[in-house]
């Protein structure tokens, strides 16, 4: 995996937080989020592997359509190879949490799933949610629905890229499943307001 971190070595005696991107993005995208985290934790921002089209420039972790449909076998192939390098890495740090934005909470939700009980803490940002009974074999739900996974969902209700159907079956997936924190922010649209990242910051400091 291509990755930006916030330090270059292994930090043993810190918290890493995965920073994962949306479609179109690269590593670079999210990873000024990490000015607002002090050295307790390590940031890793990961470069999703599918490049796109120069039309469309940056990267995906699966291709998608306008109605976010995808190929259940590219999915697949995207999660379990996330999944791999961040066990591959966490045991350099005292934790490990995740932050996704828009396709990348799709894809942080989904690795919570694959290990519950794995992270102290997911963070949702103007994003959704995977269901597709294709991938049951990945994810551990029933000993997921007993981890009580503490969650932070953060978007806007009138999200342009994210429809509302989409942002409504999202809620109805989590807030049954996980120990919600849910934040609405009218006006951000398909974006991250510096007001969400205290909220964030406050969410991260009271579980990890």
């Amino acid at each position: 995996m291509h990755v930006r971190w916030s330090h270059e070595e292994p930090r043993p005696e810190t918290d890493l937080v995965v920073f994962l991107h949306g479609f179109g993005a690269d590593e670079n995208d999210l990873f000024p989020l990490s000015n607002y985290f002090d050295d307790r934790f390590t940031i890793a921002s990961v470069q999703a592997p599918k490049q796109l089209p120069p039309h469309f420039g940056g990267y995906c972790w699966f291709p998608i359509s306008a109605a976010l449909e995808a190929n259940v076998d590219d999915i697949r192939t995207a999660l379990v190879q996330l999944d791999d390098w961040v066990h591959s890495v966490a045991d350099n740090y005292r934790s490990v949490s995740l932050l996704g934005f828009s396709q990348g909470m799709a894809m942080a939700t989904s690795l919570m799933r694959m290990r519950p009980g794995a992270y102290p803490a997911v963070v949702g940002l103007s994003g959704f949610v995977i269901e597709s009974p294709e991938l049951d074999d990945l994810f551990q739900d029933e000993e997921f629905a007993a981890s009580d996974q503490p969650l932070f969902w953060g978007y806007d209700p009138a999200d342009p890229v994210v429809a509302t159907d989409r942002i409504e079956q999202t809620g109805a997936w989590l807030r049954p499943c996980v120990q919600l924190v849910e934040k609405t922010y009218r006006g951000i649209g398909h974006g991250i307001h510096p007001e969400e990242m205290g909220h964030v910051l406050e969410f991260l400091n009271d579980h990890v």
